[in-house]
């Protein structure tokens, strides 16, 4: 079983404004269990995702499956072969309407990571660069409540300023507008004034697999030889509390958490807390909906 890896960005322009519906999504993984081969008209006649000649939600949604790290995708002429990860297996078998929030959180967070880069780079950016700027890398920038314009100027001064770039804001300011699309996780919330509010990730017990299954995968892609680190570089490098927009007293609780359960060992009494991972990545994935009531 392979999962999600991604070595370079998606490009700015996959969403072709489009945002991401949970819907579509839904049908798609339906897709890719059943069949998983073909162009997009083929897909869109077994899916019901509408698509035309040059444009169309068919493509924008696959690329939005990849960064979700719900598929992989091999495109070839113009006919994709797509499969789902091991994530997207669990996500289909559980829930495949996309319909709990914790699926929503999974999403919304795997839309948000950052690219293992060396790290000498100066550079660091996401898989999906809109979501990355402002939700992993705004919040000593924007802090918890900031003007979609500021969101704007923001975007500029990482991708450039041009049309294209506010559109972009729009998408993603736009996705948490709608509860058909990402609303329901409240991340943000975007109020009549042109006002954003950033909201704290959920600190509910149903969360805690999800944020572990999250915090395992990117340990696998950082750190896919350390089974022992300490938990600042950890965090650090996934910048995985600024994308919960957690300090690290919220995560305590969490952390205590996944050692009661298994998933870690952790030893506060050398100075700076080091964790031990004492569980793989498949069998934390196969439970995030362990806690679900």
């Amino acid at each position: 079983m392979t999962f999600n890896t991604i070595r370079k960005p998606l490009p700015l322009s996959f969403t072709q404004d489009f945002k991401p519906e949970r819907r579509l999504i839904s049908q798609l993984l339906k897709f890719v269990e059943e069949y998983g081969i073909g162009n997009k008209h083929e897909i869109s006649e077994l899916t019901g995702i509408p698509t035309g000649k040059s444009s169309g939600k068919v493509e924008p949604t696959i690329n939005y499956a990849i960064a979700m790290g719900l598929i992989n995708a091999v495109k070839n002429g113009g006919s994709w072969t797509l499969t789902l990860t091991p994530l997207g297996k669990v996500v289909l078998v559980e829930d495949p309407y996309l319909s709990e929030r914790i699926s929503l959180w999974l999403i919304h967070l795997m839309l948000c990571r950052p690219l293992n880069q060396l790290e000498t780079s100066s550079e660091i950016s996401g898989i999906v660069g809109p979501w990355f700027t402002l939700f992993s890398i705004s919040e000593t920038r924007l802090g918890p409540v900031f003007s979609s314009n500021e969101f704007g100027a923001f975007m500029e001064e990482q991708f450039g300023a041009t049309d294209k770039r506010r559109k972009l804001c729009t998408v993603v300011l736009g996705s948490y507008k709608e509860d058909s699309c990402l609303g329901l996780t409240r991340a943000i919330e975007v109020d009549g004034l042109d006002k954003v509010l950033r909201n704290k990730a959920p600190r509910e017990l149903e969360f805690y697999p999800v944020y572990s299954a999250y915090l395992f995968l990117l340990w696998d892609e950082f750190f896919p030889k350390e089974k022992q680190i300490s938990i600042s570089e950890l965090f650090k490098r996934t910048r995985i509390l600024s994308a919960l927009f957690w300090n690290e007293k919220d995560s305590w609780i969490w952390l205590d958490w996944m050692t009661d359960n298994g998933l870690l060992n952790m030893d506060r009494q050398t100075g700076e807390p080091v964790v031990l991972r004492t569980s793989n990545t498949l069998d934390v994935v196969e439970n995030i909906y362990s806690e679900l009531l």
